[in-house]
């Protein structure tokens, strides 16, 4: 079984490349200790090595399920810790809330580690362990292992563009895209907002200009729930409300006299 059990991981690597290989990084000469540790659990009790077994794969399934919720939760702006809303800088998630961070070093730039003795050790990257000791990487490759006892500040030294092109992609996320032609909102001075519900929840679609309203109520036509291009959400009451309509487009259509 045991042959079979790491013969089938070695057919696995040869399918799978590189891959593979970087994930064996952290099992790295202890492929030996596996085997003699499965091979005593085999020897006083088969039931006990499939139970092992269960258990492992039982705790994978838990950590994808944690690793799953806090990629959603950041995603919303929350904290994986407390479900807070964050607050969001151009490379940093801070939540007031329990103090939670979360930052990106420069992928241009450089990180420094500044001892206390004034001395100063540049890398690509760093990594705070739980182990007291700040890792210093550069090209992928491990530079530096420094006690925390040590350090007295780390500088992340972002170059001018990397800061520009983040503020201009900040820009545009926070505009938000064309719900027809995904085109960036952001140079964008007026914009058609329309609300409609295809189903029983209303969604908020925005367009950088009539003519990409004009396509997209011709591509989902005025069959959708009653009529929601022609009627005011205001004075209608036909699915659950995420919006109170108050920016809608065809209010101000109605007034104008044009619909």
């Amino acid at each position: 079984m045991l042959k079979s059990f790491f013969n089938k991981k070695d057919a696995d690597s040869e399918m799978n490349g590189d891959s593979i290989r970087d994930r064996q990084i952290v099992i790295e000469g202890q492929t030996e200790e596996a085997e003699e540790a499965m091979s005593l659990l085999a020897q006083n009790d088969q039931a006990e090595l499939d139970d092992t077994l269960i258990e492992i794969n039982q705790t994978l399934k838990d950590a994808a399920r944690t690793s799953l919720r806090d990629i959603r939760l950041m995603e919303e702006g929350r904290c994986p810790t407390c479900g807070q809303k964050t607050n969001q800088f151009l490379f940093t998630s801070v939540c007031a809330h329990c103090g939670w961070f979360s930052f990106i070093s420069p992928e241009e730039g450089k990180s420094i580690i500044h001892l206390k003795n004034n001395e100063a050790i540049e890398c690509g990257t760093t990594f705070d362990t739980k182990g007291d000791y700040i890792l210093g990487i550069t090209d992928g490759v491990v530079r530096a292992k420094v006690s925390k006892q040590n350090v007295d500040y780390i500088e992340f030294a972002w170059t001018e563009e990397e800061i520009s092109r983040k503020k201009q992609v900040r820009v545009r996320e926070q505009a938000g895209t064309c719900s027809w032609c995904e085109k960036s909102l952001a140079e964008v001075e007026e914009t058609v907002i329309v609300y409609s519900a295809f189903a029983n929840l209303q969604e908020r679609f925005v367009f950088c200009t009539e003519k990409c309203n004009e396509s997209f109520q011709k591509q989902y036509p005025i069959r959708v729930h009653k009529n929601c291009y022609h009627r005011s959400c205001l004075d209608c009451d036909l699915c659950v409300k995420k919006f109170s309509g108050e920016d809608e487009t065809v209010l101000i259509k109605l007034e104008e006299g044009t619909i």
